[in-house]
This record gives C-alpha cells, structure tokens and sequence, in this order.
C-alpha cells in the first residue's frame, strides 16, 4: 500500500485586546495581549509570531510541497475609535523582522515585493526578502461598518483582501509565521480586539532525489543569509 503523502500544515493564533486612552500615543491597558508584542515602544502597531517545527520530517528527509494557504478567523473585529487597519499574516521559510514589515506596508510594499526608495533612503526595511522564501501572506484592510449605527464597538468589515507568496517547495526544519497590525488612525483608536486566526497550508511531504534535495537545502542557506 502507498504511503499517504498528503500533509495539512496549521498554526494557531491567539486573539488580542488592548485599550489606551484617546490621543495617547501607545496602548496604555495591555494585560490582554495574550502573546502578541507591541512593535514599536510608544506605538500603536502590534505583532504576534510563531514556528511550525518541520524538524522530524526534515530527519527523514523530506520536501513539503504547498498545494495553498487560506486563514480562518474568529467572528469580528473591533477598533473603537480608529479609523481602520491592515491585518498583514506571513509564514516564511526564514525569520522575518516586524519593524521591516511595517516599514515595508507603510510604503506599499510587503515581504516578497520590492521595496519603495523611501525604505532604503530611510534606513528601515533591510530585511529585503526573496519571494522564495514567503510561501504564503495575504493583507486583510478593515474599516468601520457604517451599517451598524450608533457602531459603539467599532466593529469593523474588511473591504479588501490580497494574498501572495510563492507557495514553494521547502525542506527547512522550521517555518516562521508573524502576523501585523498596523492601525490606519493609531491615536484616535481607544480599544482594539483582534480575533483568533489560523493559518492552514494543505500539501504533500515526499522524499526527493539526494541531488535535487542537497541542491534546495544549498539554495536554503543562501536565500537565508540574503535577509
């Protein structure tokens, strides 16, 4: 009987809230985090990170073959008193950096993509990373229901949703998932909750030819000392 090839890759998120008062300039209540970090001290912007361990397969050998990506998220999202935001999830095959990302979003980039002039000008960003390497993002922009009237919660709906990547075979040991939120009117949002997510990435792990496998490791390390 043929062994069952067919993996499903999951990573869970967890939910975040956090509260500051209007004008401040950082969140002032973050005893709900929950695991995410705040990006930037005395910002707004926050991320969450996470691995996938792929060390036991790495062992025997083996290639994950992505087949797709899709996110899964919990029922709503809040921003009360903003004016919106962008919810940016990546799983790369290398460590990423969050202060790159958002300097990177800010300026209408994202990982994978060149860089806007203003980051390299900038000093921020450097992190500019082979397309390769991200198998799977996808940006969600959110803003405030209008449908809702009086919306006290700030519930939002997501206007748009773009997904990249390369979905690229891999051999790494270890897959490196970030998400970002970057908040459109950082000092007029007083609470923010951000639901749980997972990210699934359906597949097939397989065992290639040595050469072919040496070769992709070989190409691994370089793309991974590039960033």
């Amino acid at each position: 009987m043929e062994e069952d090839r067919d993996r499903t890759l999951c990573i869970e998120i967890p939910p975040c809230l956090v509260q500051k008062e209007p004008g401040a300039p950082t969140w002032t209540d973050t005893s709900n985090l929950n695991g995410w970090q705040i990006t930037q001290p005395g910002q707004t912007t926050l991320h969450w990170e996470g691995t996938i361990d792929l060390s036991g397969y790495a062992r025997d050998y083996k290639t994950f073959y992505p087949q797709g990506g899709v996110i899964q998220r919990g029922p709503y999202m809040t921003d009360r008193g903003g004016d919106g935001s962008c919810l940016y999830t990546v799983i790369s095959s290398v460590p990423m950096n969050a202060l790159d990302i958002v300097a990177q979003l800010v300026t209408g980039g994202g990982l994978g993509f060149i860089n806007s002039q203003a980051i390299g000008a900038g000093g921020l960003g450097t992190s500019q990373q082979n397309w390769e390497t991200v198998i799977f993002a996808e940006s969600q922009v959110n803003v405030s229901n209008s449908n809702i009237q009086p919306n006290t919660f700030g519930v939002q709906q997501v206007i748009e949703r773009n997904q990249s990547g390369s979905m690229a075979p891999t051999a790494a040991q270890v897959l490196y998932a970030m998400v970002v939120f970057l908040p459109f009117a950082a000092t007029d949002s007083i609470t923010v909750l951000i639901p749980a997510s997972r990210v699934i990435l359906p597949g097939t792990m397989d065992q290639e030819p040595e050469l072919e496998y040496m070769m992709r490791l070989s190409r691994s390390v370089q793309l991974a000392n590039q960033v």
